[in-house]
C-alpha cells in the first residue's frame, strides 16, 4: 500500500511538472515568472515527498566532480555547435539563437533566481526525486536513459530541437555523474558551472 501511494505521488510530481512547464513556454512574455514559480512547486514536490540526501561523500569531492561535470558538458555543446557550423545546420543555429533571445536571462533577478533557485530546483526535482525514484527498480544504464528523457520530455513544448538536443546531453551528463556518485551537491554544482559558462562567460551568441 505505502508502494502503491508513493508511485502514485511520484506520478502526480511529473504531472504536474509537466502542465507548470507547458504553461511556462507557452508564455514566453511572462516565462520566468512562470518558470520560478513551476521550480518552487517542484522543489516542494522533492522536499515532502522523499526525503533528500544531498551528499554521500565529502563536499570537496563533489565539487571538484562538479566543476569538471559542468566543464565537460560545456565542451560537448561547444563541439556540437562546431559540428552545426561546419555542416551548416542552418534550422539550428536558428533555434540556438530563438531560444537565447525568447528565454535567455536579461534582468538581474533572472540571473539571481536562476542561480539561487531554479538550477539547484532542477536538480533537486529531476535527480533527487525522479531518478532517486526509478534507480529503485531498474539497474543503472537504464535508469540514466529514463531519468535524461523525462527531464528532456517537457522541453518539447519550447518546440525548439536545439534545446531538446542540449537538455538531453545534459540530462545524460548530470543523470551518470548522480547514479555515480548519489550527489545533489555534486549536480548541482556541475550545473551551475555549465550555466556560468554557457550564458555568462562563453555565450555561443
Amino acid at each position: 500500500m505505502n508502494t502503491c501511494a508513493s508511485n502514485m505521488k511520484f506520478l502526480l510530481g511529473l504531472l504536474s511538472a509537466h502542465i507548470l512547464l507547458y504553461v511556462s513556454y507557452q508564455h514566453t512574455s511572462v516565462f520566468w515568472y512562470l518558470y520560478t514559480a513551476a521550480i518552487l512547486v517542484c522543489i516542494a514536490f522533492s522536499i515532502t515527498i522523499e526525503k533528500t540526501d544531498m551528499d554521500k561523500q565529502p563536499f570537496f569531492q563533489s565539487a571538484l566532480y562538479g566543476i569538471i561535470g559542468g566543464f565537460a558538458l560545456f565542451g560537448i555543446v561547444l563541439l556540437g555547435n562546431f559540428l552545426i557550423n561546419v555542416l551548416n545546420l542552418n534550422g539550428l543555429e536558428r533555434d540556438i539563437a530563438q531560444i537565447f533571445k525568447k528565454l535567455g536571462p536579461e534582468m538581474a533577478w533572472h540571473y539571481l533566481v536562476l542561480f539561487i533557485f531554479i538550477i539547484p530546483g532542477e536538480e533537486l526535482f529531476w535527480r533527487g526525486f525522479v531518478q532517486k525514484k526509478l534507480m529503485l527498480y531498474f539497474k543503472p544504464a537504464i535508469t540514466i536513459c529514463l531519468s535524461a528523457i523525462l527531464y528532456t520530455l517537457p522541453m518539447l513544448y519550447a518546440a525548439n530541437t536545439a534545446l531538446l538536443l542540449a537538455g538531453l546531453a545534459g540530462g545524460l551528463i548530470w543523470g551518470a555523474l548522480y547514479q555515480w556518485k548519489q550527489s545533489l551537491s555534486l549536480v548541482i554544482i556541475s550545473h551551475l558551472v555549465f550555466d556560468i559558462l554557457m550564458i555568462g562567460i562563453f555565450p555561443l551568441i
